[in-house]
Parts: structure tokens; sequence; C-alpha cells
């Protein structure tokens, strides 16, 4: 069961820069590494007690207990996006 956050807390707002147009030119590579991309940020946000409270496409907001928290998530994710082994077609 999550807990979510109450009383002071911190959002981190996540989204892919130029997916529309990844999505219109590479639509099954962009499908694919969807699926890597969703499972990153939701691990590092698990990770640091966060709570994913919308999803939409490539967008996540989600909150936490702190703004530390809400940080090391951000890096966490930061770290596995550039070095997850991406397919060319969908860097």
């Amino acid at each position: 069961m999550e807990r979510r956050p109450q009383g002071t807390i911190a959002f981190l707002f996540s989204d892919v820069e130029g997916s529309t147009r990844l999505w219109e030119e590479q639509h099954h590579a962009m499908d694919q590494a969807l699926v890597a991309h969703d499972r990153i940020l939701r691990e590092a946000i698990e990770a640091e007690s966060g709570y994913v409270f919308s999803t939409q496409g490539d967008a996540f907001a989600a909150a936490f207990h702190s703004a530390s928290d809400a940080a090391r998530a951000a890096l966490a994710i930061q770290h596995s996006l550039t070095h997850h082994p991406w397919p060319d077609d969908a860097r």
C-alpha cells in the first residue's frame, strides 16, 4: 500500500523532450522505449518513498515527503536514463 505524502511536500514533474516528433517518426521504438522509461521512473520514485499521482503519455507527476527525497529521485532518474542501453532509433 502506498503512503501518500502529507503536510509540506515536494513535487517532481517529468516529460520527454521532443516526444511528439519521436512518436511520429519512430512509433515502434518509442513504444518499447516508453516501457523502459516508465520502469526507470517508477523505480527511482518508489526508492525515495515518492507517490506517482499522475501519468499521461511519457509525463510523470510525483509527490515526496521532502525536497531532498525528490532531488535524490530526480538524480537517480537522470543517471538511469543516461546510462540505459537505448536502441539507436530510440535515443
